[in-house]
Order: C-alpha cells, then structure tokens, then sequence
C-alpha cells in the first residue's frame, strides 16, 4: 500500500539528488528531515482542503522544496489507501494528525532502508 508513493518519492526526488547531477557533497542521506509536525500539519490541511498542488494525477514539481516532496508522500499514500478502505473517512477526521505523523515515519523508514551510512558508528574501543 506505500509502493505508489514511495516509487514517485524516490524517482522525483531521492533519485535527482544522487545521481550525476547531484551538486558535490549532496545526496538523500545528506538532506536535512523536514519538521515532522509541520509536514504531518501541511499534509493534513492539504487533504482537508483537496489541494490540487498535492492531489492531481501528476503534478508539475518545478520549484519544490524537499517539504513538498514529503507532503506528497503522505497526502497520495493516505488518500490512495483511503480509496482502498484501509482508513475511512471519520477515522481521517478524528486522527488526521496522527496518521499523517504515522505515514511521515514510514517514509523515514524507507528512506533508511535504501541508504546504506559509509561511516556507520563503531564499537571498537
């Protein structure tokens, strides 16, 4: 249920940021987490009020900031699993904020799974 998603998170912005053309010294691991609260709060009013900037089919991304992305995110995989009655509606309504907190650290999870830290900490003495 998080595949849709995750595929247009990581082809429109994970994959750009590490590529070739990425800037020296910039990759995903790289890039600071958007602040959970005001990326779960942005997600939950742009579901609220049907934001075509996060709801269309395909949306045109010029300009976004990393937030943008991470509001997508959670905006397609709520709305797409409330089409599959994962969620329903009243649940949205009363529990909004969590489950848009919730899908936030299923992203945060995948993206840790998909890089690996070329300096992971040591427990040699």
């Amino acid at each position: 249920f998080v595949r849709g998603p995750w595929n247009e998170f990581n082809a429109d912005f994970l994959i750009p940021r590490s590529g070739p053309t990425a800037a020296a010294g910039e990759g995903p691991a790289g890039i600071p987490e958007p602040d959970k609260p005001r990326t779960a709060q942005a997600a939950r009013d742009a579901l609220n009020s049907r934001k075509p900037k996060f709801l269309v089919y395909h949306p045109d991304k010029t300009g976004w900031t990393p937030e943008d992305h991470h509001v997508r995110f959670i905006v397609t995989l709520v709305a797409d699993n409330m089409l599959q009655n994962l969620w329903y509606e009243s649940e949205w309504k009363k529990r909004g904020l969590d489950i848009a907190k919730a899908a936030y650290e299923v992203l945060i999870f995948l993206k840790a799974t998909l890089f690996v830290d070329p300096s992971p900490p040591s427990y040699s003495a």
